[in-house]
């Protein structure tokens, strides 16, 4: 999986330049163009933060590991709200702090984790190297009790629904003219459905026992391909708007 690994590098600096590049062109002018950035950012931390954990550069840097945790949390909602956003503009709603709480509750949970020093946590991560697996063990305070990976899937599964429901409530009020009249907001939202959806076929895939890889290495293989589409639509949509 080493090459697949490597493509992470390239795929996080992507969207890190992307990132800054939306930053300074667009500015943070609205709730939509912050959630946009945001995706922006959490995306590219967290495939940076793979290509470090999976690299040796971890034993350079062993507090990176379990750091992305937040942001993987905060991807599915950031798509969510993205999309209520650009069908219904509503801003700011009053409980939208809401989404946050099961990466709170991640980083919480991980709190004893986080404190342990840099040489406990990198056995940690050889340990689990050598086993062949990162990413589907927990280091947190319940992890006896609490699968953050069983939590993430199913939230994005509730995502997905949820989206679905703005889709054919926003077609229900407005029709379909609107997205025939503006075809970057349709494949805008089925590009970014797509995106979230990909991220609860791993677990369903292995599951179901149609691929020889397991759900994490399943998950690399697809991620790193999603990822690199990602970049090159996801700027043609932001230079469409211009």
């Amino acid at each position: 999986m080493k090459e697949v690994t490597d493509i992470f590098l390239w795929i996080g600096l992507g969207f890190l330049a992307y990132f800054i590049f939306y930053v300074f062109c667009y500015k943070i002018s609205d709730f939509k163009s912050f959630l946009f950035s945001c995706f922006l950012f959490c995306s590219a931390q967290n495939t940076l933060t793979t290509y470090v954990v999976s690299s040796d550069y971890i034993e350079w840097m062993p507090h990176v590991f379990r750091s992305a945790g937040f942001v993987v949390y905060l991807i599915s909602p950031l798509i969510f709200l993205y999309i209520r956003e650009l069908l219904f503009q509503k801003g700011y709603q009053k409980y939208d702090w809401v989404h946050i709480l099961p990466g709170v509750f991640y980083v919480i949970d991980h709190i004893p984790f986080y404190l342990m020093d840099g040489e406990a946590k990198l056995e940690i991560v050889n340990h689990l190297k050598s086993n062949g697996t990162l990413f589907l063990h927990q280091q947190g305070y319940f992890k006896d009790f609490v699968s953050h990976m069983l939590i993430r899937n199913s939230l994005t599964v509730i995502y997905l629904i949820g989206i679905t429901y703005l889709f054919f409530k926003f077609v229900k009020t407005n029709g379909f003219l609107p997205f025939l009249e503006n075809k970057v907001l349709l494949w805008k939202v089925l590009f970014l459905f797509y995106i979230l959806f990909t991220f609860a076929i791993p677990p369903l895939i292995t599951v179901l026992e149609l691929t020889p890889y397991s759900a994490e290495n399943f998950y690399l293989i697809l991620f790193s391909v999603i990822g690199m589409i990602s970049l090159f639509i996801l700027f043609l949509f932001t230079r469409k708007e211009s």
